[in-house]
């Protein structure tokens, strides 16, 4: 693994990667969804959530239909560090 990648592999927990395997399978998610999907309330997956969107990892924007919900997409750099690692996994 390269100094680049063991440094973006090391600013991540393993609970948020577990959240960012997740979220890479749809293109959006709702934090409910998120939420259900971990068996956490929905504060413990915002929490989760925040963090990974300060990290540039993810983004929340406004649900079109409904402003109270928020949907969940992984970035380009969440996707990067996704398959980096499964490279690394996988010779």
């Amino acid at each position: 693994m390269n100094a680049l990648r063991r440094a973006a592999a090391s600013t991540i927990t393993a609970r948020q990667r577990e959240v960012l395997t997740y979220l890479a399978q749809r293109d959006h998610w709702s934090v409910g969804e998120v939420a259900a999907l971990l068996g956490v309330s929905s504060a413990a997956a915002t929490k989760v959530l925040a963090r990974l969107e300060r990290k540039g990892l993810i983004t929340r924007t406004l649900n079109a239909l409904d402003r109270r919900c928020a949907d969940i997409t992984v970035t380009r750099a969440a996707l990067a560090l996704l398959q980096a690692e499964a490279t690394d996994e996988n010779p």
